[in-house]
């Protein structure tokens, strides 16, 4: 997968010349489509290698988009799974993960050939059939374990929602390279930071993709990072307002 075939969707961003110089510098062909209606349709026409958005687009339309991508896939009887990556800056929810800006040709091809050879192979159930029996945090149980500190909560709060961004690059990164020693080591101190939150939801979650890297399951380790990704995106306003609502200065 030398030379990619890449669907740059863009909602009106000033990126695209640029990533498609970039690009077919490279010897990648690439097919702008103006939003993911027109992206949608191109689906129908050429075979793509990936997908590439440059710009940010509701959940439920971009749902919808992937959808359709794996119905045409299924209709074409391909054995292979196009992945559909953001651009860093983006971070879209739904997508198989992120590239770094500025573009680099040589690990977009890396990244593209990862995933879509993880995404090709054979799932088993994972943490999706648990997450929603579990709390997305217990504050309660929270505030007891740092003695009603509310000053100490604060602190541990913006402490994890600074390095809980790095850890999430640090993850994509090791997805995209098929690292899955990085992998397992960051999900298992994630999954720590968040056992001490009492976030239960990503904490299983978490713990699913250090037992699926720790196995090197490509498919499951890439299905529980785009989990826990999202898991993060909804407790973070959790933690967000509890911080406020404990804060020595609005006491």
């Amino acid at each position: 997968m030398n030379s990619l075939r890449v669907l740059l969707v863009d909602g009106g961003s000033e990126k695209s010349d640029e990533i498609s110089t970039a690009l077919a510098k490279a010897n990648h062909t690439v097919l702008p489509a103006a939003g993911l209606e027109e992206a949608g349709e191109a689906l129908f026409v050429e075979q793509f290698d990936a997908v590439l958005l440059a710009s940010t687009f509701p959940a439920g339309t971009l749902a919808d988009f992937t959808a359709k991508l794996r119905r045409v896939e299924q209709s074409q009887g391909s054995e292979t799974r196009i992945p559909v990556l953001a651009l860093q800056s983006v971070s879209e929810g739904g997508t198989d993960g992120f590239v770094e800006e500025p573009i680099d040709p040589i690990a977009l091809t890396e990244a593209v050939r990862s995933l879509a050879q993880a995404l090709a192979q054979p799932t088993k159930l994972g943490v999706a059939s648990m997450k929603n029996e579990l709390p997305v945090l217990e504050p309660e149980k929270f505030e007891e374990q740092v003695g009603y500190d509310n000053e100490l909560m604060v602190e541990i709060i913006d402490l994890f929602l600074a390095e809980s961004k790095k850890d999430v690059s640090d993850m994509n990164a090791s997805v995209v390279n098929s690292n899955w020693d990085s992998l397992s080591k960051t999900a298992h101190t994630i999954k720590g930071s968040l056992a001490s939150l009492h976030a239960a939801q990503a904490r299983a979650t978490a713990q699913e993709l250090e037992s699926a890297a720790k196995g090197q399951e490509a498919a499951v380790s890439v299905r529980a990072f785009q989990q826990l990704v999202k898991d993060l995106r909804v407790l973070e306003p959790r933690l967000l307002e509890l911080r406020d609502s404990v804060s020595p200065a609005r006491a």
